[in-house]
Parts: C-alpha cells; sequence; structure tokens
C-alpha cells in the first residue's frame, strides 16, 4: 500500500529493477508483484496493497480536488491532540548562553604575530 502510493505521487522518477528492467515509477507495484510471482509466492497480498494504496491515493489526492469532491479520510481529534506539536509561546525568553556548547571558540593564536 505505501508503495503503492509512494510511485502515484512521484510518477516521474525513473527506476531501475536489480540493472535489468528500467521503468517510471507507478509501475513498481506491478513489477515488485511479478518479482513475486517469479519467486512462486502468492499475489494475493501484492494485490491487496495494490487496491487499498489506490482507495487511499483517490479518497486522499484525487478526489478532493474534484468539483464538488470534499476530504472524506480526516485524522481524528484524538490523535491531533497528541501528536500536533503546540503553538510557539510568544513570550518565551531563551537564558542567554556565553558559549553555547561550552567550547571557547574563537580564542586561537593569530599566525605570523
Amino acid at each position: 500500500m505505501l508503495v503503492y502510493v509512494w510511485s502515484r505521487r512521484n510518477p516521474y522518477v525513473r527506476m531501475n529493477f536489480f540493472g535489468l528492467l528500467n521503468f517510471q515509477a507507478p509501475f513498481l507495484p506491478w513489477v515488485l508483484m511479478g518479482f513475486s510471482l517469479l519467486l512462486g509466492n502468492s499475489i494475493i497480498v501484492d494485490l491487496l496493497g495494490i487496491a487499498v494504496g489506490h482507495i487511499y491515493f483517490f479518497l486522499e489526492d484525487v478526489f478532493p480536488i474534484q468539483p464538488g469532491g470534499i476530504r472524506i479520510l480526516k485524522t481524528p481529534s484524538i490523535l491531533k491532540a497528541i501528536f500536533d506539536t503546540p503553538d510557539e509561546d510568544p513570550n518565551y525568553n531563551p537564558l542567554p548562553e556565553e558559549r553555547p556548547g561550552g567550547f571557547a571558540w574563537g580564542e586561537g593564536q593569530r599566525l605570523g604575530g
């Protein structure tokens, strides 16, 4: 799903698969699915990732910019409250430091003098 969303948001990135296959980024999920198929793995997980990624990409990046489109996926308020950075305090005044880092920068000896 994440590979699909990244590849759709970066359509002009050129990719190279093991030095054998050159393609544009939107084909990356399909190339990875083909590689899984060559290895004999089940492609159900790849297909589910592509399907979920496509739904997310459509709801997040395509539908909201259409005429009459709205943003359906919204971050829950509790997550915003937990993870958003707090607003900066306009009254915050950091303590002055004489020597940031504790090193005596710039107190060397002059050459030739």
